[in-house]
């Protein structure tokens, strides 16, 4: 069971460094890893920017609210602190890559 879970767990996460993959990745119901500054602001405007607004529909079964932080994974992919945030906005450099997605 814990092996099945896993699998399906990774056939879902990916990695982005882009705001507009991110986005997509959300409407595919996947999980996302993105590099983050871990500023509340940004957390905020991460959240209200990566919400679909109605035109961009890609699965009309899809949540519309926007991302939201799950969580900072001990395991890392890479070093986020050679990156910026993965918010276009921001432009401070990340601190970590942080786990993304939608809450159903």
């Amino acid at each position: 069971m814990y092996a099945k879970a896993l699998a399906e767990r990774d056939a879902n996460l990916v990695v982005t460094k882009n705001w507009e993959e991110l986005c997509n990745h959300l409407d595919e119901k996947k999980l996302i890893l993105a590099p983050f500054c871990g500023d509340i602001p940004c957390e905020e405007l991460i959240k209200k920017e990566s919400a679909r607004t109605g035109d961009e529909i890609v699965d009309a079964n899809a949540p519309a609210m926007g991302a939201k932080s799950l969580c900072i994974p001990f395991e890392q992919p890479a070093d986020a602190t050679t990156e910026t945030c993965i918010h276009p906005k921001c432009g401070k450099s990340a601190k970590y890559y942080t786990l993304f997605g939608r809450s159903y």
